[in-house]
């Protein structure tokens, strides 16, 4: 591996992206920042790190930027997929646009930029990818469904993407971060249509208690340090749940039954 490795990451505007580029230029990487927020700029001589305007929702932009990269620097050896944003609400009251914006994102915007970086890497026989999903992949948040639908169908991308890129040398890894304080919280959409449901203040109590959660959990930049901690490793795991709690959470999904499950999520986001 290089001495100061290429790597690029989206959603770098803010939250756990943000920090992660911040952190791994710091620490000597040449680092592509890429969100739909950021303008075109080139490092200096204090900074490893250069940003790109791009939306993950239009293949020909993410073709063009990443192509630029590749002419540029001939490799990417690390690919960060952070970009994304939560949709909360009821199930009952979303439209069909908010679940597709929902999915152009967090799903699709990943599935653009996977082809184009998978290509080059399977060229240079190496490289890393990782995902920032979400506990709610394993563990669907009431009121938050289409969102937890987006991280699962993440998760399930990138294990079955470990496997077929394998024999190329490159390695895959899904993050599972719990509640973790970042502009995500404030940036959730809620579906409008949910406030003329019956059942419309459990919905609202629901949210006001999971944002109330994320503001006491870690900080993007400590969640930043244990994922570089984990990518800087020779092997890295193909999954990776921050934090003691979380951790426990994804083992007892696995063994406790379903309706022992769906009732602690029930008590927790839905009653």
């Amino acid at each position: 591996m290089p001495k100061q490795r290429v790597i690029v990451i989206t959603g770098a505007s803010s939250g756990i992206g943000k920090a992660i580029a911040e952190q791994l230029s710091e620490q000597g990487d040449r680092v592509y920042a890429l969100a739909r927020s950021l303008t075109d700029s080139e490092s200096d001589s204090e900074s490893n790190m250069q940003s790109r305007q791009l939306d993950v929702r239009d293949p020909d932009a993410v073709n063009r930027v990443l192509s630029a990269i590749i002419q540029l620097e001939k490799r990417i050896d690390i690919l960060i997929l952070a970009a994304g944003f939560g949709l909360a609400g009821a199930v009952e009251a979303m439209t069909p646009y908010e679940a597709q914006s929902q999915m152009a994102t967090n799903f699709l915007g990943v599935c653009h930029v996977l082809s184009p970086v998978l290509r080059q890497m399977r060229e240079q026989k190496s490289g890393s990818v990782i995902q920032i999903g979400s506990v709610a992949g394993f563990l669907p948040i009431p009121y938050q469904a289409c969102y937890s639908a987006s991280k699962a169908a993440v998760s399930a991308l990138m294990k079955a993407t470990a496997n077929e890129m394998k024999p190329h040398g490159i390695q895959c890894m899904v993050v599972q971060p719990g509640d973790t304080r970042t502009g995500f919280t404030d940036a959730r959409v809620i579906s409008p249509a949910t406030a003329n449901l019956p059942d419309a203040d459990r919905c609202l109590r629901s949210i006001e208690r999971m944002a109330a959660d994320e503001r006491k959990g870690l900080s993007a930049d400590q969640m930043a340090q244990l994922i570089i901690r984990r990518l800087n490793r020779r092997k890295i795991p193909i999954q990776y749940t921050p934090g003691c709690l979380y951790r426990l959470a994804w083992f007892l999904n696995r063994l406790l039954p379903v309706r022992v499950i769906q009732r602690i999520l029930y008590e927790m986001y839905a009653r």
